[in-house]
């Protein structure tokens, strides 16, 4: 038997003596002429170059002028196509964030993705583009490399959902796993000869990691507390805003927690009282203006040269938040308060990271129970025989 009739080949048609195939690029259907005879080989072909075509576009790989140097898409970007640095303008200036947030993103593009892309057409863009920004350096940390991904990413989201380009190059940029650094907190003996030290030669700012080290408060959330943030009857600290680059916005999780303030914390802010409760707004302020903390430096001066002279190896100030739980862990406090304290929205948190802690203390436990038996139930040792020699 022979053969039916061909079937018609979806985007391609024959003309008299050239064959036409028909895609959509840019937002806009394209036909381009292939200067062929549409002879049934030719015709499957034709077919062929544009399942090629349509995978480079979705691939962003496409380039018009190496399939249709003549055609008049391909002798240039169209005029009002934005470069990256444009359409990076475009989108930094149409976020809704936190001004903090804000300056993060501009200084990611300013330092890792204008200088390699800002003056390509966002269209002419590819992902081996992308992956060579991304992948084709050194960086300080993989975190850092993630969220300049998480950039990119959003850069070309508006550009696709603008209709830009066709799909979206960095859509299939991952994250690399990034190793977290241990928790690397303080003994108790070494947060009171931190505290004691500070005492003696920066009073100021005793107060303010005495507070830290005992509450495991957040470093922006130690430098957003105002005084009517204390209720001093129940002995709580109302957390409920956060100080990042001088601007004030919410908790990371976004909740209000109240923390219970045991005498230690106490005892720190009611040594803090005659330095700024008067002036009835922050509870920590830099001593040289009356005003807020707002740059974390002013602190960092002071710490150091505690722990010097205190002669304890260095750890930043944000160990105090570290310390506060594997102290409370280790004292057998109940890991769901401990998140709480610490504003962690779920408990997988506190697992992740502090199991090691959790780990000992339960050991600990288990451990002073078995020694308590053996006590209990062993002979006098005077009843125990000599072995013979």
């Amino acid at each position: 038997m022979g053969r039916g009739p061909a079937q018609p080949l979806r985007g391609v048609e024959a003309r008299d003596s050239s064959i036409r195939i028909k895609f959509m690029h840019q937002g806009a259907w394209r036909r381009e002429t292939l200067k062929i005879p549409p002879t049934p080989a030719n015709m499957r072909y034709a077919s062929k170059i544009r399942e090629e075509i349509l995978w480079k576009i979705q691939l962003g790989q496409f380039d018009y002028a190496e399939y249709f140097p003549d055609s008049k898409h391909a002798t240039a970007t169209a005029p009002d196509m934005p470069t990256f640095r444009r359409m990076s303008e475009k989108w930094v200036n149409a976020i809704q964030v936190a001004p903090s947030t804000r300056k993060d993103y501009q200084k990611r593009l300013k330092n890792h993705l204008i200088p390699a892309l800002g003056d390509k057409h966002i269209d002419a863009i590819r992902y081996s583009d992308l992956a060579e920004v991304l992948n084709g350096r050194v960086w300080g940390s993989m975190k850092t490399r993630n969220n300049t991904a998480s950039v990119l990413r959003q850069v070309f989201d508006m550009a696709f959902l603008d209709g830009l380009i066709d799909t979206n190059p960095a859509a299939r940029i991952r994250n690399v796993k990034a190793q977290k650094e241990p928790p690397d907190p303080f003994t108790l003996d070494e947060a009171n000869k931190i505290c004691t030290k500070l005492v003696e030669k920066d009073p100021y700012y005793a107060n303010y990691f005495e507070f830290a080290f005992f509450t495991g408060l957040r470093t922006s959330e130690l430098l957003a507390l105002r005084w009517d943030d204390i209720d001093w009857n129940f002995g709580l600290a109302r957390v409920s805003r956060a100080l990042v680059d001088g601007e004030e916005k919410g908790t990371k999780t976004a909740q209000v927690r109240d923390v219970e303030l045991n005498s230690r914390a106490l005892v720190a802010l009611s040594r803090q009282k005659p330095f700024s409760m008067l002036a009835g707004k922050e509870v920590f302020i830099n001593p040289n203006t009356g005003e807020g903390i707002k740059k974390l430096n002013i602190v960092h001066a002071p710490w150091r040269r505690a722990i010097k002279a205190c002669g304890i190896r260095y750890r930043n100030p944000y160990q105090t938040r570290h310390t506060f739980a594997t102290l409370n862990l280790m004292a057998g406090a109940n890991p769901m308060w401990v998140a709480r304290q610490m504003g962690h929205t779920t408990m997988k948190m506190l697992l992740e990271v502090y199991s090691r802690w959790i780990d000992q203390a339960d050991k600990s436990r288990e451990r002073g129970k078995i020694e308590a038996l053996l006590c209990e139930n062993s002979p006098p040792v005077a009843q125990i025989e000599k072995p013979a020699a």
